[in-house]
């Protein structure tokens, strides 16, 4: 009896250590496929052991079900499960992205459904789900959406407004008020490669003053290659480094590097400035030992031992290679970025590729983390059907 409570104490542990280590891989926005595939494959064998074991383990997972049952039920019966239990969101969504859980509707019929029953909050589960992302024609209800009589959660808002939408439809989404619906729509129109796109991102920007939403839409900007960009990331990455990474780690052209460079110059940012130069790069940079500069306004700027000068080098190095883009120290152009990257996962290699997949999925990989078994699957089709 002690070995078994023992044995569960050990695969607990495991659990637990394995869920923080995919959550810092994931935070870091690019990084090996296999490195999250072996991740994923070994928490789910935790959770099998886990569920079998219950009648033993500190935690129930599954409402007294064992993990083979799980896998057995019916897709709104599994999101049920999933919403009474938010505090294991992280492995019902993996759980979610495994399994072959199946559903009588399709993603048109689910959506009107769960409207119907006011039950749309399942999208903060269902979500996770490429194929759900796909809708039939709701012009009625974005057009209701979009005049405020009806209201919608931030899930059921960014869905509806991932599908096809007329010229005038997206205008007036991009402007709204509703920050959720005009985020929808900046991602519907780079993901459709919409030729404007910066130019009404601009007045989005202006017109935003929540640090976090600055930064999604920063991070959005940094996808778009234009240069009017840099100086107001250099800015609100200045006034917010603790958003500095998250934002710098999506200019992936790479004369942008420059940005990076200074950046890494000032202390406040040099370090998540370094975070997101190693995210793009892969190039660690060579140390210096530390100095404070007085800059001509008279304000320290220290310095916290990174050498500027090999930053340099490094980015001269990068420009002679063929590519106008750079990941993890890949290069490459939008053309071959699907091919140069298939051995990558993580938001930014997905926001990168996603314009070149179907609207509705584009959208959904541009909002959602895919899991490895789901990136694998994205990835080989998208090889067959070249």
């Amino acid at each position: 009896m002690f070995a078994q409570v023992a044995k569960v104490k050990q695969h607990q542990q495991r659990l637990t250590t394995l869920l923080k280590h995919k959550q810092k891989l994931q935070a870091q926005g690019v990084y090996p496929l296999a490195r999250l595939n072996v991740i994923e494959s070994q928490l789910l064998n935790h959770l099998y052991t886990l569920s079998d074991l219950k009648s033993d383990a500190p935690t129930d997972y599954f409402a007294g079900k064992n993990l083979t049952q799980v896998s057995h039920l019916a897709l709104n019966e599994f999101i049920t499960l999933a919403i009474e239990s938010p505090e294991h969101q992280s492995i019902y969504t993996l759980l979610l992205q495994s399994l072959n859980l199946k559903s009588e509707l399709n993603s048109g019929e689910t959506f009107l459904a769960l409207k119907s029953d006011k039950h749309l909050s399942y999208y903060s589960v269902l979500q996770h789900l490429l194929g759900y992302w796909q809708l039939d024609d709701n012009k009625a209800l974005r057009n209701s959406v979009l005049n405020e009589k009806e209201q919608l959660d931030s899930n059921a808002i960014t869905l509806l407004f991932s599908q096809h939408l007329s010229e005038t439809e997206l205008s007036h989404a991009m402007l709204h008020t509703n920050f959720d619906i005009a985020y929808a729509a900046l991602v519907n129109a780079y993901c459709n490669k919409t030729s404007n796109l910066s130019d009404i991102l601009f007045k989005v920007f202006a017109k935003t003053n929540d640090d976090d939403k600055k930064a999604k839409l920063l991070a959005l900007a940094g996808l778009t290659n234009d240069p009017r960009w840099d100086e107001p990331c250099l800015l609100f990455c200045k006034a917010n480094p603790g958003l500095c990474q998250h934002v710098l780690s999506h200019f992936v052209y790479k004369r942008a590097l420059p940005l990076f460079i200074n950046l890494m110059a000032h202390g406040v940012t040099q370090k998540p400035a370094y975070a997101a130069w190693l995210i793009i790069t892969n190039r660690a940079l060579a140390q210096a030992n530390k100095v404070t500069v007085v800059e001509p306004n008279n304000e320290k700027n220290v310095h916290s031992g990174i050498n500027l000068d090999d930053a340099e080098h490094a980015r001269q190095a990068f420009a002679l290679v063929p590519g106008d883009q750079l990941l993890n120290g890949v290069s490459f152009v939008c053309s071959n970025a699907k091919q140069k990257l298939k051995m990558l996962a993580g938001e930014v290699v997905q926001r990168v590729v996603a314009p070149h997949y179907s609207l509705q999925k584009a959208c959904g990989l541009y909002h959602v983390l895919a899991s490895a078994k789901q990136w694998q699957s994205v990835i080989a089709e998208s090889s067959s059907a070249e």
